[in-house]
């Protein structure tokens, strides 16, 4: 009965905090104008993150306390000592192999399978902020980014390599970006497993536990756990765990560390913050832990790195960058929010079992980090609930827009670790079993080791590629399938006609304008838009709705897209003045629907 007390307790908080989620209530902000899901229901966006919170960490909370209690001898079993951990040079020949093979399977994809109808939407995003940044000549000044500048201008690094940019070539550097994931993955896993303190078969730890998470960074799903936008959290993860498991003192990979305070904003504005808090986490364990070399090291590198870009970047395109982070940070739980579902309520399996698989996450790590009995290193402590921290921290996404992607989107991270804890206790549960030692005394060779390794990864890494791997040997063609692939074979027959039409339209004009939430037309018809506003969605009153009349007036365009295929992300109703300027300075030129054009009086 003493045994199952953490857990009834568990239980119980799990219970008691689904009864209380709907009186975690704030008071809604009347004040507030912005026309959302939020705002017709009279919800705080506070809330959800507020009732995600107590949710987790209430059963945490008292699971911890009756653990404690039923181990009252934990604390004087020095379960934080530091413990020194040997270099594994099996687990380095296996992370190698890892890295080889997917990078066999990014070549071996048959690219044809990428070219699809274009989501002018969510892909425009990307295609229109590059276009102006490239025709502008600006940055912040010139485009109002809704990623953030060189998350939405990714395109700029392909444009590197190829000499051009398309929408092909956009997919291709998305499929990149998940190459890094996976090779990143496999960094970090290294990490993990080596930073243990127990050196019991850590080789198959590693091969189960690298296998297992390379499963959430897919090439073949649109949305995958470990998606393309995280690789920047990865790197910085993988530079943070270098740090915390080596006592050597790399002062290049500190201050990188410390620039990533910079770096993160620049690329996202989400994850930038949440890298941001992460390094305030690092910081304050390297202070309990008395390294304060290191402390000082990574803060030298957030400090310098902001004083060098505020020196590199010119006072207005500055201004704008913090104009732009605050907006994005203030308005979006309002624009795009919508209402977490109760847990357990009708319709809300996907929401519930994504808070229940956390708190298991919690759990597993509690029993990790004090269980008397497993004498880990106090390093590789560090690293697990770092990877917890994070995978609350970025929940904070789908706690705010709750829709079935978002919730698979911030599901990586707090699988990873639920897949370590599985991996750790399956291998160390092995150890009791006289058929698995039998089993692993053959794999003491390590060239036999490594041979039946290399079989594993190759038959799951591959599974999907085994027809396609004839592809490797002529990668250039294969490449080429999306890369050199003309932009109007994304497009549908009514898209073409409409933008032949628009084209020919707009041909003498230097810029142009939609008010609808098509953010790729700008970049169809390849010219840059006449104010920083390609997203409808950032129109908002009593925030940028002044500027973007003010912009409108000063570049007075003769025609604006007022209305497309795609008008359902952003209510007019937000921007009232801006649609009140169209409508009284412009008149219905040609009406294509759903496409209509409006032109100057």
């Amino acid at each position: 009965m003493k045994k199952t007390l953490p857990w009834l307790s568990l239980l119980i908080g799990i219970a008691f905090s689904t009864i209380i989620w709907k009186y975690i209530s704030l008071p809604y902000d009347n004040t507030n104008l912005i026309i959302g899901e939020y705002s017709l229901k009279k919800i705080n966006p506070i809330n959800d993150s507020l009732r995600g919170i107590f949710f987790i960490f209430f059963p945490l909370f008292l699971y911890l306390i009756f653990y404690l209690k039923q181990n009252k001898e934990l604390f004087s079993s020095k379960i934080f000592e530091k413990t020194e951990t040997l270099p594994n040079k099996n687990i380095t020949y296996l992370s190698t192999i890892l890295i080889i093979f997917s990078i066999l399977e990014f070549y071996s994809l048959d690219y044809n399978n990428f070219v699809s109808e274009l989501d002018s939407h969510h892909e425009g995003t990307y295609l229109t902020a590059q276009l102006n940044v490239l025709s502008k000549n600006k940055f912040w000044s010139g485009t109002f980014f809704d990623y953030g500048f060189l998350g939405n201008s990714i395109g700029l690094f392909f444009n590197i390599f190829f000499d051009d940019y398309s929408i092909g070539i956009q997919r291709f550097g998305f499929k990149v970006l998940i190459l890094i994931n996976k090779i990143f993955l496999i960094l970090i896993c290294r990490k993990i497993v080596i930073c243990l303190s127990k050196e019991n078969r850590k080789e198959f730890l590693f091969l189960i536990f690298t296998l297992s998470s390379l499963s959430l960074a897919s090439f073949y799903e649109d949305i995958t756990p470990i998606h393309s936008r995280i690789f920047l959290f990865l790197i910085f993860t993988f530079l943070v765990f270098n740090v915390i498991c080596s006592e050597k003192n790399n002062l290049i990979i500190k201050l990188l560390i410390g620039s990533f305070s910079v770096i993160s904003i620049i690329f996202y504005w989400d994850i930038g913050t949440y890298i941001n808090v992460l390094l305030f986490i690092s910081l304050i364990y390297l202070l309990v832990v008395k390294r304060f070399k290191d402390f000082y090291q990574i803060s030298l590198g957030i400090f310098l790195s902001w004083i060098i870009f505020t020196i590199l970047v010119p006072t207005n395109e500055f201004k704008d960058l913090i104009d732009q982070y605050i907006f994005i940070i203030n308005i979006s739980d309002y624009l795009i929010g919508m209402e977490y579902p109760e847990p357990f309520s009708n319709k809300s399996t996907r929401h519930t079992k994504a808070l229940l698989l956390i708190i298991l996450a919690g759990v597993l790590l509690i029993n990790f980090i004090f269980n008397k009995d497993k004498k880990e290193s106090l390093q590789s402590k560090f690293l697990l609930f770092f990877l917890f921290a994070s995978s609350i921290i970025f929940f904070k996404s789908g706690l705010m827009r709750s829709d079935t992607p978002h919730i698979k989107y911030t599901s990586g991270i707090y699988t990873l670790l639920i897949f370590f804890f599985i991996s750790y206790y399956f291998v160390n549960y092995t150890n009791n079993i006289k058929i698995f030692n039998k089993f692993f005394i053959f794999f003491k060779n390590r060239n036999f080791f490594l041979i039946i390794s290399s079989l594993i990864c190759f038959l799951v890494i591959l599974k999907n590629n085994y027809s396609n791997l004839i592809y490797i040997f002529d990668t250039e063609k294969n490449f080429q399938k999306i890369t050199k692939i003309q932009d109007n074979k994304f497009l549908s027959k009514n898209y073409l006609d409409f933008l032949n039409f628009y084209k020919d339209l707009i041909q003498n004009e230097k810029c142009v304008q939609q008010f609808t939430d098509d953010n790729a037309i700008p970049y169809l018809v390849n010219k840059p838009t006449c104010t920083k506003y390609f997203s409808h969605a950032h129109v908002i009153q009593n925030w940028t709705e002044d500027n973007f009349i003010n912009e409108l007036e000063s570049i007075k365009p003769n025609y604006i897209v007022y209305s497309s295929e795609i008008n359902w992300f952003k209510d007019r109703k937000n921007a009232p003045n801006a649609d009140k300027y169209i409508l009284d300075n412009y008149y219905l030129f040609k009406d294509l629907s759903p496409w209509i054009i409006y032109k100057k009086n």
